[in-house]
């Protein structure tokens, strides 16, 4: 019996301490997320939009930081700081994935307050 508890507790260390995954471009998870932001992002760029950047999930969160492009690839800039940066959080609700921040046109760490403020993991909005 010992071997076994051993092996759980190696598997589960290393669950624990594998830290924020890439949500791969083309997976179920990555379009179902980017289809909940897209409508509030779209409204403020004020056209279609794609999302270019790192897709990172951690413990029933996601985090996206990036910028909007164009069908073509070109930098939507949007705000009075004429910015294509954007940073998006995802929550793993009950009733499944949920839009808990969306920052849209910004040229600082607007998500910093994130995990005092939402609950979100420090290790995804912050990695190492």
């Amino acid at each position: 019996m010992k071997p076994l508890l051993l092996l759980l507790a190696a598997v589960l260390t290393s669950t624990a301490l594998a830290g924020p995954k890439e949500i791969p471009r083309g997976s179920e998870l990555r379009d179902q997320l980017f289809d909940l932001a897209r409508p509030e992002v779209e409204d403020i760029a004020g056209q279609p939009v794609k999302f270019a950047g790192s897709l990172k999930q951690l413990n029933g969160w996601a985090f996206f930081q990036g910028r909007i492009v164009d069908a073509g690839g070109a930098a939507i800039l949007v705000g009075d700081n004429q910015s294509a940066d954007v940073a998006l959080l995802w929550s793993d609700a009950r009733n499944g994935w949920e839009l808990v921040r969306c920052v849209v046109g910004i040229t600082d760490v607007a998500w910093a307050s994130w995990p005092d403020e939402v609950g979100a993991p420090t290790e995804l909005l912050f990695p190492e």
